[in-house]
């Protein structure tokens, strides 16, 4: 009877997870990408664009599904990292990179697709720039500040921000500043980000894997090893399980996870054995991740329910 009831037990808990599976529909290679060069693909907030950039982060492409065109944004050193897209995804905010008396300076720069320009939002500065967006408007963290833009406030709410400073991870939530160290103060904190709902934050220690914690950074969980983190949906994270010699990335796969850590699952990518830095569509429906050639590649899934 025992037997029989441990049984049940797992074949329950074998069909929560089943019936939370993740299905690959398709697999794609994004047009304009086939001779390689492009990496870290970032979705438009309405998925009719993609954006990449090169393997150290410079420059900046902006490709259509649609049509298979690729247009060059910029070419600045240091454009592709962490960059944000406006929520009518008209107008990217990215970073410039410049030496000077060799030393490193960086500026907030946004591009307009619209009157296809750029044009300067904060000064090169010594201080690290993270970009934001305040509602509508451009804004970004110096330093340990929040600066939002002084031509007129936004018609819209801040969403919760979350930055890293000192290798914390801190969150700007309306006018407070709070600092978060939910796997202790000595850890190193990266790669966080708050999920769509408002009401969860992912984030990767050094050393110690990637976990999900609530807004306030309690009751975390471990997701295990899962490299680059993204939000899927609210309760779907997808990352990269990948492995190297010391030198060179050897293997990588996506793998997506619940929040609870309960489900697991490494997604099918049989044209490369080596998948990184994934991105999903605000709608969970797509992936886009790179190869280590820099090809682009698009997941279509499906979310079982």
């Amino acid at each position: 009877m025992r037997k029989l009831l441990i049984l049940i037990v797992l074949l329950g808990q074998t069909m929560i997870a089943s019936a939370q599976a993740i299905e690959v529909t398709s697999v794609q290679l994004l047009k304009g990408t086939e001779k390689g060069g492009f990496f870290h693909p970032v979705f438009s907030p309405d998925g009719t664009y993609l954006l990449t950039t090169g393997e150290n982060y410079a420059g900046l492409n902006h490709h259509s599904p649609a049509t298979g065109k690729v247009q060059t944004l910029t070419t600045d050193a240091g454009a592709g990292y962490d960059l944000r897209i406006s929520d009518d995804g008209n107008t990217i905010l990215f970073k410039r990179t410049e030496l000077q008396n060799n030393l490193r300076y960086t500026s907030l720069n946004r591009y307009s697709l619209q009157e296809k320009r750029q044009s300067q939002v904060a000064k090169a500065t010594r201080e690290k720039i993270t970009p934001v967006w305040a509602g509508d408007q451009p804004a970004y963290v110096k330093g340990s500040t929040l600066v939002k833009s002084p031509l007129r406030a936004s018609s819209t709410p801040m969403a919760p921000v979350i930055n890293i400073e000192d290798q914390k991870m801190v969150l700007y939530s309306g006018n407070q500043r709070t600092t978060l160290t939910p796997n202790g103060a000595d850890a190193s904190y990266f790669w966080a980000s708050v999920s769509p709902d408002r009401k969860h934050i992912v984030y990767t220690i050094a050393g110690g894997g990637t976990y999900v914690s609530g807004i306030d950074g309690k009751n975390p969980v471990s997701l295990g090893k899962l490299n680059a983190p993204k939000w899927l949906d609210n309760q779907w994270i997808v990352g990269m399980n990948d492995k190297d010699d010391g030198d060179f990335v050897i293997s990588s796969a996506i793998v997506v996870a619940t929040i609870d850590g309960k489900v697991r699952q490494t997604l099918a990518t049989p044209q490369t054995p080596i998948a990184m830095y994934p991105a999903a569509s605000a709608d969970g429906k797509r992936i886009a991740f790179n190869s280590d050639e820099g090809k682009i590649y698009v997941l279509a899934i499906h979310i079982q329910k």
